[in-house]
């Protein structure tokens, strides 16, 4: 601040307008500067009210995050044991299919072996003939038998498996789509802390500054007038 230059009278010191004049006017500059730090200050405490209702929204939203990739955990558990649970049946029924086949082979052998006896008693004409022609028909009657077992087990398999593999697609999307978005949200609360954080930091230097200005912006002193010798 400038030095304020007074006029002197005669008897009494300084003028006593231009001292009332200075008087005036720095209490008005100090009112004006005080009232322009209580609004920095205001608008610091409202951003600061801010920032704490954002920390604590992403707070609430973390938590909500959390509670949904629990979930998500839990069920991805759920799905994993159903899936064990399809292999297991896969298994099973691929198990079944190869006894299916076993059963078929040893039906075309049990044929090959009737039909060797049949060409070996060619020679009997009546009773061998009926003897081959009702091995033949039992022969023909196993392996269609056989053959339509093997035929539906295994339209029954690949259907099952259509499905296991449609179903297996499906859960696998949905899966992968869950955790995905799950791992985006949680990055997004991540940065929105970090920028939470870093204005907590700015407000608190600027409340600082704010405190300090006003304890130091005390209004000035009249100077004391001389005294007539």
């Amino acid at each position: 601040m400038s030095e304020q230059q007074f006029r002197t009278v005669a008897f009494g010191g300084f003028h006593k307008q231009d001292v009332l004049n200075y008087v005036e006017t720095s209490s008005r500059q100090h009112r004006e500067k005080v009232a322009v730090l209580n609004r920095d200050l205001e608008e610091a405490r409202k951003a600061a009210s801010e920032a704490e209702k954002k920390a604590a929204d992403a707070a609430v939203r973390e938590e909500e995050l959390s509670a949904r990739a629990e979930a998500l955990a839990a069920e991805l558990k759920e799905k994993s044991d159903a899936l064990d649970a399809i292999r297991a049946e896969l298994e099973e029924k691929t198990a079944r299919l190869v006894r299916v086949e076993e059963e078929l082979s040893a039906a075309q052998s049990r044929l090959s072996r009737s039909e060797a006896d049949a060409e070996a008693y060619a020679g009997v004409k009546d009773r061998v003939a009926g003897i081959e022609l009702d091995a033949h028909y039992r022969a023909q009657a196993v392996q269609a038998e056989a053959e339509k077992k093997a035929r539906e087990t295994r339209e029954q398999v690949g259907q099952w498996l259509t499905r296991v593999e449609a179903g297996y697609d499906r859960l696998r999307t949905d899966v992968d789509a869950t955790i995905s978005h799950a791992s985006g949200e949680l990055e997004r609360v991540a940065r929105s802390l970090e920028h939470i954080t870093a204005e907590f930091a700015e407000h608190d230097t600027a409340l600082e500054k704010l405190l300090q200005v006003c304890r130091e912006g005390e209004p000035p002193k009249a100077p004391t007038p001389l005294t007539e010798e």
